[in-house]
């Protein structure tokens, strides 16, 4: 289990205060449109924070508490770097339109995880991954499927598939139509993966950003990994040709004794180089 995060507020940010009952809206259709439209909203972010980060990986527990750096480059690259076991890069996440990347350098750990979005499937082997930190800042995909829409504390959007198996269920703020939970599941019914937005501030119209993030995949034996990140200082920024190239294209997995592709959804170990 592995993680990835997000971050992005703005200057002069607005900490959302607490609004009356609202009836959000009547259809699914009219739910996924306005959740779209928030999508054209996002902003190039570079923003600070902190991670609690616990996974299970060779058979031992492991959690690290770091503090991590992001860059968000809408609507698809990240880059998120964390300053762990005294390497200021020995977590690092990215992705980018067609690839994702991750990656930690502890010696006991040393591995390095990598795979187009083509490929990724239902994978959960990372807890916090590039697509979660995106639906953060609501990139949440919504096309396709057979959505449904129920009302009650959350707008709920319910996906199911051909057969008639709920496959997803995102929960939405009614009154400021943010995006609250977001779960996946398996064929069992189970949830696989989870993730939790929350105390949210206005950065512009229309545009609100999670100051919590919480992310969390579940095995199929049960066991969780999770990632926590409490975002703090966030600027909007602009990127030049130079940091694109570094920050967003996926870098060779040199010196690492484990590296692996996801394929068909499921990671393959590579033999390092």
């Amino acid at each position: 289990m592995l993680a990835w995060l997000l971050v992005f507020a703005g200057c002069a940010a607005q900490t959302r205060q607490p609004t009356g009952p609202c009836t959000g809206k009547k259809t699914a259709d009219e739910a996924i449109t306005e959740l779209n439209q928030r999508k054209k909203l996002a902003k190039p972010i570079r923003a600070t924070g902190q991670c609690l980060l616990q996974y299970r990986l060779g058979g031992k527990d492991h959690k690290e508490n770091f503090p991590v750096k992001l860059w968000i480059n809408p609507p698809n690259e990240v880059y998120l770097q964390g300053d762990i076991a005294f390497d200021a890069a020995g977590l690092v996440l990215g992705s980018n339109a067609d690839e994702f990347w991750f990656w930690l350098k502890p010696k006991e750990i040393s591995s390095f995880w990598s795979g187009t979005w083509a490929q990724a499937g239902d994978w959960n082997g990372l807890a916090l991954s590039p697509s979660a930190v995106l639906e953060a800042f609501g990139d949440v995909d919504l096309s396709g499927g057979d959505w449904s829409l129920t009302h009650g504390s959350f707008d709920i959007l319910w996906l199911h598939n051909e057969e008639g198996e709920l496959l997803e269920r995102v929960y939405i703020e009614p009154c400021d139509y943010v995006v609250a939970k977001i779960e996946r599941l398996n064929a069992a019914g189970d949830v696989f993966s989870r993730a939790e937005f929350s105390d949210y501030e206005k950065v512009a119209d229309g545009f609100f950003v999670p100051k919590m993030i919480k992310i969390a995949a579940i095995t199929d034996d049960g066991s969780e990994g999770s990632a926590q990140i409490s975002l703090g200082s966030v600027q909007m920024t602009q990127f030049s040709a130079e940091q694109e190239k570094r920050l967003f294209v996926r870098p060779e997995p040199l010196g690492f004794e484990h590296v692996y592709t996801v394929i068909d959804g499921s990671a393959v170990e590579q033999m390092p180089q």
